[in-house]
């Protein structure tokens, strides 16, 4: 009764929906007794209510005459939802939709399968195609536009433009040679699955771009001979884009383990000169080193110049690994001095410091702390640099005989972060494994039974800091290490020390959560859904039970998305790989 009377002030109501929708919707699919009671206190934006939020009953009061479905899109955000081409079409013979792009949506909706009496039915159902059988092909060709202008973009440079028409057979398009010697025109196919399939996908997608290339290849086939060796390279090329498209779907492949005996991550070369002239050096100095405090991130960057009139100043932003450094005009009151241990070198400059022989354990933990100061000025990049200097310290221990050690290792074909011992190492630093390994000791991490929780968190720490720069791939990395890392503790150990084995619970849950959602953003979702359901497992507390659920639904909702766009799509390329290669046409 609350909600229901709260629902009845549309402003205060979407304050409300704003912080508590995802609650709703997590009841929808969870609370069987009271999903009925909850449905109606849901809201969504729709192709007709504007910067207002609709509920169900008022899209109903809305509906045409004999329409009977709920209509309804799926996207990444509101503006994603609302420039799908699927509704298109019908927003134009006024049909209303609505916009479902929380990622709890897709996940809910198989909850909500009808509501009085009416079906809920999204608009990429086959039944919503058929409520616009009176479109033309100019219709069509209008829809298809979108799709046409994200294609030429990515053909830029290769082709004069792109167009839609009508091609006999299988063929997906073909190249319409220039008069005058100019680009060739690429002529799509506009009634080929594979384009309309296209089309359903958001213009930002990250694969358009390879599947333009491959639409041109292919389309040079069109009346090409059966033994065109150009129809291998398609083929091929054809395979790779499918494997893409199943990432989310197969098992690892290895590409985010920790890649052991690698570069190192880069770092920021920059100097204040020496440390004595600084403290004599006014904060706002040209040539200084300062950092740049922002709500979002903090940087470390160098004046270029002081405007002391306007209260500005210029600064210059270094780049990782080198390259062109960036430049910014900022507000005095974003600039800050280092920290004290920033200027005097820290306490290891780098992993193979003096200090680090002296007192490993004392060095490598001062090291993380600074870490922890630089994290949370939200200075990741600062951060990663600590923690990797302790990382590295870790990985150049010397080791000898009987030492545990992780190595990659192939399991039927498949790469796998093993723990094994050394069995000997030779003068020149080559290891030989009890499982049989032969590797170099660089390519080796050791597994320090007495110090794991240490070494667990700098990898742990160093993760956060790149999924926060948007390294997921390394962060998961990094998050695969601290997994295997625990996993390799003496079983004897954790049950004679609690403290421990509550250290390695909470260490693998949070691995897992966060690995869980790099691998998501990754497109790694059968992956990810594992992460969630070995944390779940794991029996963690409440607040974090609640984060893996949220995040459960997040997998379960891309994994219906990835069905519902990926799948169709991969299906229409294997049908064009067989094209490609000159095989018999298939339906």
């Amino acid at each position: 009764k609350t909600f229901n009377d709260l629902a009845k002030d549309p402003a205060r109501y979407k304050i409300f929906q704003e912080s508590f929708s995802q609650c709703l919707k997590l009841g929808v699919y969870e609370d069987n007794a009271n999903r009925s009671s909850i449905i109606p206190l849901l809201r969504y934006y729709s192709s007709k209510s504007g910067d207002n939020l609709t509920s169900l009953d008022e899209y109903i009061s809305r509906m045409k005459p004999g329409q009977r479905h709920i209509l309804y899109i799926t996207g990444r955000s509101k503006r994603d939802a609302a420039k799908s081409p699927y509704i298109e079409g019908l927003k134009q013979e006024g049909y209303e939709v609505l916009y479902m792009f929380d990622p709890v949506d897709e996940y809910a909706v198989q909850f909500m399968k009808e509501y009085q009496g009416n079906e809920l039915m999204t608009c990429m159902n086959m039944e919503a195609t058929r409520l616009l059988d009176r479109r033309t092909e100019d219709d069509v060709k209008a829809e298809l536009n979108p799709v046409r202008r994200c294609i030429e973009a990515a053909l830029a440079g290769k082709v004069r433009g792109v167009s839609l028409g009508k091609a006999d057979g299988e063929s997906v398009g073909r190249v319409l040679e220039s008069q005058d010697g100019d680009l060739p025109t690429l002529e799509l196919n506009f009634k080929h699955g594979l384009v309309r399939e296209l089309a359903k996908r958001s213009d930002e997608d990250s694969e358009t771009a390879h599947i333009a290339e491959f639409l041109l290849q292919a389309a040079t086939l069109d009346g090409a001979d059966q033994d065109d060796p150009r129809r291998d390279e398609a083929a091929e090329m054809t395979q790779n884009l499918i494997q893409r498209l199943s990432a989310g779907e197969r098992d690892s492949g290895g590409e985010d383990l920790p890649p052991l005996g690698g570069p190192s991550p880069p770092a920021i070369e920059i100097s204040n000169g020496a440390s004595d002239k600084i403290k004599d050096m006014e904060l706002l100095s040209c040539g200084r080193v300062v950092r740049i405090v922002k709500p979002d991130r903090s940087r470390r960057a160098m004046i270029s110049f002081v405007d002391e009139d306007e209260g500005t100043i210029d600064v210059m932003y270094p780049k990782w690994g080198g390259g062109e450094e960036e430049e910014e005009g900022i507000k005095n009151k974003h600039v800050q001095k280092l920290l004290d241990f920033e200027l005097a070198g820290g306490a290891a400059k780098d992993s193979g410091a003096q200090a680090f022989k002296d007192n490993f354990y004392k060095t490598a933990s001062a090291v993380k702390e600074e870490g922890n100061s630089l994290f949370k000025l939200k200075d990741f990049e600062a951060a990663h640099e600590r923690y990797t200097v302790a990382i590295e310290a870790f990985v150049k221990r010397p080791f000898s005989q009987g030492q545990q050690v992780l190595v990659i290792c192939q399991n039927n074909g498949k790469p796998e972060l093993v723990c094994t011992s050394v069995a000997s190492r030779d003068a020149e630093g080559s290891c030989e494994l009890r499982n049989g390994q032969e590797v170099p000791a660089s390519a080796l991490l050791p597994v320090l039974q007495e110090l794991l929780p240490l070494e667990t968190s700098l990898f742990m720490n160093r993760a956060r800091c790149r999924q926060n720069l948007g390294m997921h791939l390394e962060a998961a990395q990094d998050l695969s290490a601290v997994v295997a890392l625990w996993k390799a503790c003496d079983r004897r150990m954790l049950e004679a020390d609690p403290e421990m084995k509550e250290a390695e619970a909470k260490g693998l849950y949070t691995a897992e959560y966060l690995r869980a959602r790099s691998r998501l953003t990754l497109g790694l979702i059968k992956q990810a859904s594992l992460d969630v359901k070995d944390a779940l497992a794991r029996n963690p507390p409440t607040a974090t039970v609640k984060q893996l659920r949220e995040l459960k639904a997040e997998v379960q909702a891309a994994q219906e998305k990835h069905r519902q766009v990926n799948g169709p799509l991969a299906k229409e390329l294997a049908k064009v790989a067989i094209f490609v290669r000159g095989g018999p046409k298939i339906s």
